[in-house]
Parts: structure tokens; C-alpha cells; sequence
């Protein structure tokens, strides 16, 4: 017999969130809804059909050029060494054998990696190969990939035991090899990590949310905060999650353990969390089937560190494009989705197109949304003069572009 599940249009109103939040006393309820109302829940297929997406559009951009596909692991998942030893891929491990599954994706990664191996051959080399036959084939980048980064520091572990084979750093100074680090989310302090690294390219295809990025005011996180820890386990040191890093990301299929302890845990001194042990409950996705966080343009702008764009728009009744242009380039910039940063902007679609035309015609972004090095510089210059520029249609018309997320 088929199980239908009620349908919910946020977490707090689902089955299982409503059971969690009943634990508390009733003038927290509120801050505990707010807490779960605030996740960014997304649907574990669709991001790996954005990584595959990813590396078939890297192999259009570079041609032939063989790459390693390999799935980022923790270090604590890897074959036992001595303490005081490091791990050296391909010499304490061999990054393409099997391991036992763990809650994470690696196993997702590791299918989506033999597909592209199978598929195209030439180009996307096995993890299982050893070294002097990727010599042979003339390896030009060893791909790191994972759907999330939380904190960024285990996909940084894992890609400094690359770093620590002789054979690899050497290729590495000769420029002939590349290490690249590829997500579908990371978190602000993930991708922060990675900004002075020499060796090794970081690549997300969107922020992961998290408190950093989150629609709450400062009286609000202070009570999510307060919350968080008043509950938490006083012997664990993860209230706020893994390394503080207070995470707001999941999928239907992993939870990470940087989300508060409260939402994780498996038993405490009160009660388990919504997911706890990292599961999600029975039906609880199945009754989110178009759950999306509503979040503010000026909030989200301030959290992710443009107080000025957004100071300007709270005094503009009727913001000027120049300023809508802005948000959109400083939003786009911290690896925001198209759909959720043009869903901030509550343009409509017509507008929209035309803001998208005009910031491509001037060569800010480029057609994947990226911010481009003019519009990084054009952001620079407002912030230091204090007034946005005017932005207009191209001249011969608009670009021939409709945002697909608007299609």
C-alpha cells in the first residue's frame, strides 16, 4: 500500500518537526521554529547531476586534457597509520580502494566518477590507477570532489596528502599537474580556506548556507545561539556544530555534522534531534515538496558583508537599478544560485532579463554567472564611492539570453 504524507509548507509544520519542537518550553518554540525554518534542504540528485554537469562542461572548455576523479574522504575513514605519521595518497593509501560506506556521499561520487571514467575514457582517468600510469597518460589535474564542504577543512587534509607525495609536488612545480578541490556547496569559511592556497584551485557551484548567511536578525541568532547551547551536550564541544561552523545545509540524503548539535544528536540530556544520528525521519522530505526559505534582500546582503548596498536600498523607496545590480553582483560573487539571488531581487521576469543582458553586455558576469575580474573591480569602486552606477539596456537591444532558472 502506498504511504501518503501530509503535505507541510516548512519544517516546523511536518510531522517529525513539530514532535522536536514540542520538547521545548513554550516561550522557545518559536526560536527552535525559526532554527529548523531556516535549513537549506536540498534534493541529493539534482546535485549530483550539477557536478556531472560541472566536469562535462570542463572537459568542453580544456579539450582532452586527461583528469583524476576522486571523492574526497575524511582522513579518519582512511586505513589506520601511526600517530605521529601523515597520510601520503598513493602511499599510505590508494585513493580508488574501496572502503567500508559511511553516512556521507562517497559512494554517490565515487558511481558518478566511474560513469564519466566509462563514458569518456580519454579524458577522466580512474582513481584506481597508480602513479606511473597516470604519468603515462599525462595526468594534467587530479580532481578532488564532494557535494558539500561544511567547515572545508577535511577536503583541505585530503588534498594536502596529494600535496605530500613527492612525485605529485613535483609535477606541481614543473606546472604539468593541477589539483582542483570541486563542490556543489561550500560554506563562506569553507571556500575562505582555500583563498591563499597555492596549490590547489577551490571550485563551489554555490554558497552553502549557513548562521554566517542566514535571515535572522542579531536579536534572533543571539536566541537560536542561546538555544543551541543551553541544550547541547556539555561534554561535546560542537553546540554550534563541527568547529563552530554552525551550518544550515543538508539534502534528502546527507546531514552534515556541522549543523547544531541539537538537530544531530543522537541522545542527550533531553531528548534526540530532529535528525538524529544524521538520518532524516520517515517522510519528513516527502512532505516538503516545494520548501524554500523565504530570506531578505537586505538581511542576506548585510550577513554576507554589503551593509552598504543594503543601507542604500533600505533609504531607496524604489531601488535604483544600479543598486539592484549591485546586490545581484555581490550575491553572485558568494556563489549564490541564480534562482535564489534573482528570487531576492523580486524583479519581475522582464526586469530580470534585462538586468542579466546588461550586466553581461558590460562583461561583469559571464554567462554561468560568474563575477567576472571588471565586475569584482566595478563592485570595489562602488563601495568606495558610495553611489551606484547606471545601468542600461545595450545599446542594438538586449543580449539574446532568458535565465534558465526563469524559463
Amino acid at each position: 500500500m502506498q504511504v501518503v504524507h501530509p503535505s507541510a509548507s516548512r519544517p516546523s509544520e511536518t510531522s517529525a518537526g513539530r514532535t522536536w519542537i514540542s520538547h521545548f518550553e513554550r516561550d522557545e518554540q518559536g526560536t527552535a521554529s525559526l532554527l529548523i525554518d531556516s535549513l537549506e534542504i536540498h534534493e541529493h540528485t539534482n546535485t549530483l547531476n550539477a557536478l556531472r554537469e560541472e566536469l562535462l562542461r570542463v572537459l568542453a572548455d580544456v579539450g582532452s586534457q586527461p583528469a583524476v576523479l576522486i571523492a574526497i574522504r575524511s582522513l579518519e575513514d582512511l586505513p589506520p597509520i601511526d600517530e605521529h605519521a601523515k597520510h601520503v595518497a598513493y602511499r599510505t593509501f590508494q585513493p580508488g580502494s574501496v572502503f567500508p560506506p559511511l553516512p556521507g556521499s562517497e559512494a554517490d561520487i565515487g558511481a558518478l566518477s566511474r560513469d564519466l571514467v566509462n563514458s569518456y575514457p580519454d579524458t577522466f582517468l580512474s582513481p584506481e590507477l597508480d602513479l606511473a600510469e597516470l604519468k603515462r597518460r599525462e595526468v594534467r589535474t587530479i580532481y578532488l570532489v564532494s557535494d558539500y564542504s561544511g567547515s572545508g577543512k577535511q577536503a583541505l587534509r585530503f588534498a594536502e596528502t596529494f600535496l605530500s607525495n613527492p612525485t605529485i609536488a613535483s609535477w606541481i612545480s614543473y606546472k604539468l599537474v593541477r589539483i582542483r578541490v570541486l563542490t556543489y556547496a561550500a560554506s563562506l569559511t569553507a571556500a575562505s580556506l582555500f583563498e591563499n592556497s597555492k596549490h590547489v584551485d577551490f571550485r563551489s557551484l554555490q554558497t552553502a548556507k549557513s548562521a554566517e548567511g542566514a535571515n535572522w536578525s542579531q536579536a534572533q541568532r543571539r536566541a537560536i545561539e542561546h538555544l543551541c547551547t543551553k541544550y547541547a551536550d556539555p561534554a561535546r564541544d560542537d553546540a554550534l556544530g563541527y568547529k563552530r561552523s554552525f551550518g544550515l545545509h543538508l539534502s534528502n540524503f546527507r546531514v552534515p555534522n556541522n549543523l547544531p548539535q541539537i538537530l544531530i544528536r543522537g541522545a542527550g540530556t533531553s531528548w534526540p534531534g530532529l535528525f538524529a544520528n544524521r538520518a532524516l525521519p520517515v517522510g519528513f522530505y516527502n512532505e516538503l515538496p516545494s520548501y524554500h526559505p523565504s530570506d531578505s534582500l537586505t538581511q542576506t546582503l548585510r550577513n554576507l558583508g554589503a551593509s552598504d548596498i543594503a543601507d542604500r536600498i533600505d533609504k531607496s523607496r524604489r531601488p535604483v537599478p544600479g543598486l539592484r545590480a549591485l546586490a545581484a553582483l555581490h550575491l553572485l560573487d558568494y556563489n549564490l544560485s541564480e534562482a535564489h539571488v534573482f528570487g531576492l531581487l523580486e524583479m519581475s521576469e522582464e526586469n530580470l532579463h534585462k538586468l542579466k543582458a546588461s550586466l553581461l553586455s558590460l562583461e561583469l558576469i559571464t554567462i554561468d554567472n560568474r563575477v567576472t575580474r571588471l565586475g569584482r573591480h566595478e563592485l570595489s569602486l562602488a563601495r568606495r564611492r558610495a553611489s551606484p552606477r547606471t545601468y542600461r539596456e545595450p545599446s542594438g537591444g538586449l543580449v539574446d539570453y532568458v535565465p534558465t532558472q526563469l524559463r
